[in-house]
């Protein structure tokens, strides 16, 4: 009965069918040599490969149907060989170019060894300080009776900065100097008696009357020695009112003006000066930069020649002086502190200032340097790949020093003018021949 109902295939729709079949076989013979040379190149996995085989079993019927409708269209066959061929030739290699590639030799890039100054310059931040800060303090009690210097000036060393009214401390130096006036009476007649007594006839003076006076003597000097010393200590306190400075340099506020009454126990000083000229900078010198100098420090000469920049970019004219290096590192920054001393006659430098200090070691340190990239570890140590005058690369073990940026310094295992690999290692071996470039 279907046989009866279906339509007889036309000459037109007979070759419309050849041709969807046709493109359904071109795809289908494109993807069986896709994984034909994909299964035979070892790169698929062993359960893909069985469920190839197997389906191989299951598509006979099919390639044989393939086969009759290639014999039918020629041109059909003729691209699909073409392709075939061409697909085998590129993913076979031919045995020339295998033998060509087994022979080429690795191409490295190479370093020339050269011995550098490492004596660099750095820059730290450093702190200007003082070298003498003193703060003015009443040695006496007393209301400030004058004013002597312009807040903010320069001062001389011994100059007049503040008076205390010393009208008491007068009165004390003139009861202390009577005081030793009658002790020098009183010693003078102990003296005098008993010069009397030893003169006299010894029948008419006995023993204890000579002893007596020989204590009177006694303790008329020291009556004598003790006024002496009170009228001293008067002096003292009087001069104490004249509050002079101790150093020179620049002074600052007065914390206290006329009228005010001061005591040796206030917390607040009358005023405070700094020295300066010299002046210092304080800086702190990381551990690995303190023990690359050590050799210098441990000597008594300048270990830097240092400049300062100040805040607004200015370089200073003067070289800093070696003042002083701490005897211990900072346990919290790993640090030393390290103070240079600075000539500031025109007082440029101020106190309390943040400035930069550049420095550049005093002498000349040569060494060899080579790329951080050419070096390579084991458990054995350090070492590089060198290249002689062949082209053959020898492994030569190497002692480091210092890291200066990008370069890491060479204290033993190379010398200057031989050729070190820098980029290429991971395809050379010992003893191997390489194509060197620069």
């Amino acid at each position: 009965m279907e046989t009866e109902n279906m339509k007889p295939e036309t000459p037109k729709t007979k070759r419309a069918r050849k041709r969807r079949w046709g493109r359904k076989l071109v795809l289908l013979v494109f993807l069986a040599v896709a994984a034909y040379l994909w299964l035979n190149s070892g790169s698929a996995p062993r359960e893909v490969v069985e469920y190839y085989h197997e389906g191989v079993e299951y598509s006979q019927a099919a390639l044989t149907y393939v086969t009759d409708f290639l014999n039918e269209n020629p041109t059909v066959r003729s691209v699909i060989t073409y392709v075939t061929n061409l697909l085998s030739k590129s993913s076979t290699p031919s045995a020339p170019a295998v033998e060509t590639q087994a022979r080429q030799v690795p191409s490295v890039v190479l370093n020339i060894i050269e011995s550098v100054n490492l004596a660099t310059e750095r820059d730290y931040i450093g702190r200007v300080e003082a070298v003498q800060t003193v703060q003015l303090k009443p040695q006496v009690a007393g209301q400030i009776a004058e004013v002597h210097f312009k807040e903010g000036s320069i001062v001389k060393a011994g100059q007049l900065l503040f008076s205390i009214d010393n009208r008491q401390y007068q009165a004390t130096v003139d009861l202390r100097k009577a005081d030793l006036a009658k002790a020098t009476a009183n010693y003078d007649r102990a003296l005098k008696y008993r010069d009397r007594l030893k003169t006299a006839d010894k029948r008419s003076v006995s023993a204890s009357d000579l002893d007596i006076a020989e204590s009177d003597v006694l303790q008329g000097k020291a009556g004598v020695d003790l006024a002496k010393a009170s009228l001293k200590l008067a002096q003292i306190d009087l001069d104490h009112t004249k509050v002079t400075a101790p150093i020179a340099g620049r002074i600052g506020a007065a914390f206290f003006t006329k009228g005010n009454y001061v005591t040796p126990t206030g917390v607040q000083p009358l005023a405070v000066i700094v020295q300066v000229d010299p002046i210092r900078v304080v800086f702190a010198l990381s551990d690995r930069d303190y023990l690359n100098a050590y050799a210098l420090f441990k000597s008594s000469e300048d270990v830097y020649n240092a400049k300062i920049l100040l805040s607004n970019g200015v370089e200073y004219p003067f070289t800093g002086n070696r003042d002083f290096e701490d005897n211990a590192m900072n346990e919290h920054t790993g640090t030393m502190t390290v103070r240079l001393s600075f000539e500031n006659k025109e007082g440029e430098l101020i106190p309390g200032a943040m400035v930069r200090v550049r420095t550049r070691p005093a002498s000349a340190h040569v060494a060899i340097v080579i790329p951080q990239e050419a070096i390579l570890a084991d458990a054995q140590g350090d070492y590089v790949y060198i290249v002689d005058t062949e082209n053959i690369t020898h492994q030569r073990r190497v002692s480091l020093g210092a890291e200066e940026g990008a370069t890491r310094e060479v204290v033993s295992g190379l010398s200057e003018g031989e050729r070190v690999v820098v980029y290429g290692l991971q395809s050379i071996r010992p003893e191997m021949k390489v194509n060197p470039k620069r």
